[in-house]
């Protein structure tokens, strides 16, 4: 059953903040929650500092003022230069960004600035800004792109997109010279089959492929538990093996790990890999 979104217009006293990722950086993110619902989102955590108490995926805060912010505060001569992350706890491109254009406002400041830039996004809307991507000084977009597995893909991701259309918009992306690297995680057991992905990348022009295990900390394997139980219930006990028992989850990602990495050989994609128990972005 759908749920019925919560959309609270407000006002922030600050758009970029510290990024958590291993490599620094900055974060902008547009909005708080997000309407994907993605059973695993990581990003539930900011419940705990927002005070929203219905479940993830069914409240979206718009911050109304987040570029006029950001253009204040992009003069601070500590962000010049830094990596800036955008959408590192929302998706930037939800579909309330069609009506509410903070995304695209938000590149119109960073456009006047040198900061390269990374969006993270499951949607093609961000085609739309193709003409804002072209005048930023190095731009790039990261694709969640785990399965293709529709079925799966609704799923756990129910208010996303197709797969095909993510790979189509890469694509074009691509053909634009806008750089274009895929975030195949979580990496699933039985879900996400790196032998069809690869190809699938390479067609598209990704540069380069990320992958991650599941973070199954702070409740996140609740709403997956759920999605098993309720369409897949035969699969349920061996991904509690494999989450849950030390022994099985490296059984498991070290032989992902290996075929990974002759894949990423054959059809010459970088890839990145971080698989870890219980890790926490």
């Amino acid at each position: 059953m759908t749920q019925k979104l919560k959309i609270k217009e407000i006002q922030c006293k600050s758009a970029i903040g510290k990024c958590g990722f291993p490599g620094g950086g900055f974060a902008i993110n547009p909005y708080v929650g997000c309407a994907h619902a993605c059973r695993y989102c990581y990003g539930r955590f900011i419940k705990r500092f927002t005070g929203h108490q219905e479940p993830w995926g069914s409240f979206v805060d718009v911050r109304m003022n987040a570029a006029e912010v950001l253009e204040k505060q992009m003069k601070s001569p500590k962000f010049r230069g830094q990596q800036i992350y955008i959408g590192t706890v929302t998706d930037p491109y939800q579909p309330l960004e069609t009506k509410y254009k903070l995304t695209r406002q938000i590149l119109e400041v960073l456009i006047n600035y040198d900061n390269p830039v990374v969006i993270m996004t499951k949607s093609a809307l961000v085609l739309r800004d193709l003409d804002l991507l072209k005048k930023l000084k190095s731009p790039e977009v990261c694709f969640t792109i785990a399965t293709l597995d529709e079925n799966w893909r609704k799923l756990s991701e129910p208010g996303s997109v197709s797969v095909k259309a993510r790979l189509g918009a890469a694509k074009k992306l691509v053909s634009y010279g806008i750089k274009v690297e895929a975030m195949m995680g979580p990496f699933w057991p039985y879900f996400t089959d790196p032998e069809k992905l690869l190809p699938e990348f390479k067609k598209a022009g990704i540069a380069k492929v990320h992958t991650e295990s599941l973070n199954t900390i702070g409740g996140n394997f609740t709403g997956v538990e759920m999605v098993l139980k309720q369409n897949y219930p035969k699969l349920l006990p061996e991904f509690k093996k494999i989450f849950f028992q030390p022994g099985e989850f490296y059984k498991f990602y070290d032989t992902a790990k290996q075929q990974i990495e002759l894949l990423s050989k054959k059809y010459l994609i970088p890839t990145t890999i971080h698989f870890g128990r219980g890790h926490a972005r």
